[in-house]
């Protein structure tokens, strides 16, 4: 077959990477990860030829060598230098497809007879085609509502308000030349995000269809173990090259290739590969151990322990990793995690309770507004007056905190996982001794109960007002882009009667409503913190009080204008308590109002000044560590850069910093000239970090 002049009918997208598979994936892309002892990748390969296509692009990017090993007939690797999004990769390939091209994932699984679908696509007279399964959890995945066979919606990973159906996005697509020619060159962009809705816009036509068979997304730890466990009809899957001891018992796990095993029980686990596990040693159900790692004779892990690459678990007893008793509670960086007890909230309340006022905050999504509600019965347990409040972010929970002078808790739901996050009386977050002594603290018990009432979201608006038009200069126009997160600010400019001008390019906050960021009517996007230079630079302000993880680029060009920077870091001092009186850097509405502000009082653009200063970009990366040396790589790397604020690498062309994260896990904040510098510099830095 003639490669280069080959027509494709067919891309598997396999340049992710899989951070919610480490340690699995630490040394391992996803689309390579077994699945009863064959990769998806190498299965997606087959069910691809096993239905009539036979030329297939392969988009890598991470760890890509340890795909592109794998050859045969009709495979042509694609490279990706920056990540496109799952629609973006497409466009190298707009002139040498055929006029219907399937996209798969690499890193799933299905049995589906694609061949059929194939043919119910064709016959729809569709733009494009998206393959669908059933899930109760739709919110984890993509909702997708159906009228007639045709896509009429579609949610990215809704909340509980905003799922559609029951019906979720498989990633599995065919897409027609009409759809493909949408994709623009050299941007990020993805089908569910970006594609499909305009699409849907532009009244193009996408089918849903819904095939028979059993279809898996191995994107996290416990999917992929179930998938294994299907594929194998409950068998333990062993790799190549495995060592089993004779009277070793294996059950229900998954055991990578080269790994070493002792005379042991291991029970619904995953072991990595080249991992070497002693005698007498338990592992339970939902222990993942790293590649390389080592548990010595005579250790009993906790069920679902997490052994990273390379750890050596010596001893470890069962008895030991029992989760903490009731009264504690597991942290967060900083946050509190629910934990799934009853009375969990009460119980919270009751500690936070028994000085001052207390702020039950509901996020407003799923169960919020009851566990703020047991919440604030607890407080009023010990004695505490509590207000609940329900519907908004963060950012106007902090802002509750430093307006009534209260202690503030504001519930956040993701998914399954809930967090709690508190703020002091002045607003800012609880410092981290606070979070100790919260965690460790006994509930106090009183004689008279505290009251508890509902403040009304509207008494919450009023009151954010006044401290606006008391503390900013508010513009007379501004553009909001559309989207949940950005809902407050619509609601604030709406009542501050400022008009909408689609021409001005697009204000939108972060999730938590913490931070700004700007997409210029040229499509530039402009950054959380570019806004903020702008902001002190151009607003004549002399000083600013920021967190310790502020990228030095920020803090270099804010003191070129004359602009003195401090720096705080999670520990209570005398620079945090001075921060509190400061919302700019951490109140997404404020920075972007002032931004739009100062732009219009001197007669510019936003994009106008943000281009007076040096161009930089940030990305922040997660990767997994091994606990028990954490501190002392921290340690080096702040010896050898020199650094006071933050440890980490300096390559010339840009900086990596690191931090230590509760987590078990290592930030990485890259900052360079621009994105592409900032995600090469963090590859290499991974790859320094890995030789400590």
């Amino acid at each position: 077959m003639n490669y280069e002049k080959s027509k494709f009918d067919s891309v598997i997208l396999a340049g992710g990477f899989g951070t919610r598979l480490s340690p699995l994936t630490d040394s391992m892309p996803k689309p390579m990860l077994p699945i009863a002892c064959t990769s998806a990748y190498e299965r997606s390969i087959a069910l691809l030829r096993k239905h009539g296509f036979k030329s297939t692009a392969v988009t890598t990017m991470y760890l890509p060598e340890k795909i592109e090993r794998i050859k045969g007939e009709g495979i042509e690797y694609l490279r990706e230098e920056l990540p496109l999004g799952s629609a973006g990769a497409l466009a190298k390939i707009k002139q040498r497809a055929e006029d219907c091209v399937i996209v798969l994932s690499g890193d799933a699984f299905c049995d589906f007879d694609l061949a059929k679908a194939r043919l119910e696509f064709l016959q729809s007279g569709c733009d494009a085609a998206i393959l669908l399964c059933r899930r109760s959890d739709a919110g984890e995945y993509g909702s997708v509502c159906l009228q007639n066979g045709r896509v009429v919606a579609l949610c990215e990973k809704p909340s509980l308000r905003d799922t559609l159906s029951d019906l979720i996005n498989t990633g599995i697509y065919f897409i027609g030349k009409s759809a493909l020619e949408l994709i623009p060159e050299n941007k990020k962009y993805d089908f569910a995000r970006d594609l499909f809705p305009q699409m849907l816009r532009s009244g193009m036509c996408i089918a849903g269809i819904e095939p028979q068979g059993h279809w898996f997304d191995i994107g996290t730890l416990g999917e992929y173990h179930r998938c294994n466990m299907w594929v194998s009809n409950g068998e333990s899957c062993i790799g190549k090259g495995v060592s089993l001891h004779p009277e070793a018992r294996v059950e229900h796990s998954v055991i990578f290739e080269n790994c070493t095993i002792g005379n042991s029980v291991l029970r619904g686990c995953i072991v990595g590969e080249g991992a070497t596990i002693g005698n007498d040693c338990i592992i339970p159900p939902g222990c993942v151990i790293g590649a390389g790692a080592e548990i010595r004779d005579n250790s009993a892990l906790a069920p679902g322990r997490i052994v990273y690459t390379g750890e050596t678990v010596v001893g470890e007893s069962y008895i030991e990793s029992f989760k903490p008793p009731k009264n504690e509670f597991e942290l967060g960086d900083d946050s509190v995690i629910a934990g799934k007890d009853e009375g969990f909230f009460v119980r919270l309340g009751r500690l936070l309770g028994g000085s001052g006022s207390i702020i039950a905050f509901a996020e407003g999504g799923g169960a919020t507004l009851p566990q703020a509600c047991e919440l604030a019965c607890g407080a009023s347990e010990a004695g505490s007056g509590c207000t609940v409040i329900s519907g908004g972010n963060a950012a106007a929970a902090s802002f509750c905190a430093g307006e009534y002078r209260s202690k503030t808790a504001f519930i956040s739901q993701n998914g399954e996982r809930t967090e709690i996050f508190l703020f002091s009386s002045g607003g800012m977050p609880f410092a981290r001794e606070a979070l100790r002594s919260l965690a460790s603290a006994s509930p106090q018990t009183v004689s008279t109960a505290g009251s508890v009432y509902l403040l009304p979201h509207g008494a919450l608006v009023k009151r954010y007002l006044q401290y606006l038009r008391d503390n900013c200069e508010i513009p007379k126009k501004i553009n909001i882009k559309n989207g949940s997160e950005s809902a407050f600010l619509r609601e604030i400019a709406d009542e501050l009667s400022i008009k909408r001008d689609t021409a001005l390019g697009e204000f939108y906050l972060s999730d938590d409503g913490t931070r700004a960021g700007y997409i210029s009517p040229s499509r530039q996007r402009i950054s959380y913190w570019q806004l903020l230079a702008v902001c002190c630079i151009e607003g004549d302000r002399s000083g600013i009080i920021l967190p310790n993880d502020t990228p030095a680029t920020l803090e270099q060009i804010l003191r070129r204008h004359s602009v003195d920077v401090a720096f705080y870091g999670d520990s209570d001092s005398d620079v945090r308590r001075l921060a509190e009186g400061d919302r700019l850097h951490r109140d997404g509405c404020l920075l972007a109002l002032t931004a739009c502000a100062l732009a219009e009082r001197k007669g510019t653009t936003v994009e106008a000044l943000v281009a007076r200063i040096p161009p930089f970009s940030v990305i922040t990366r997660h990767i997994s560590a091994d606990r028990e040396r954490m501190c002392a790589i921290i340690s080096k790397l702040r010896e050898r850069c020199g650094s006071v604020r933050c440890a980490g690498f300096d390559f010339g062309d840009g900086r990596v910093n690191v931090y230590a994260s509760a987590s078990g896990r290592f930030r990485l904040i890259a900052e360079a000239i621009d994105s592409e510098t900032a995600e090469e510099i963090t590859l290499r830095a991974i790859d320094r970090l890995r030789e400590e």
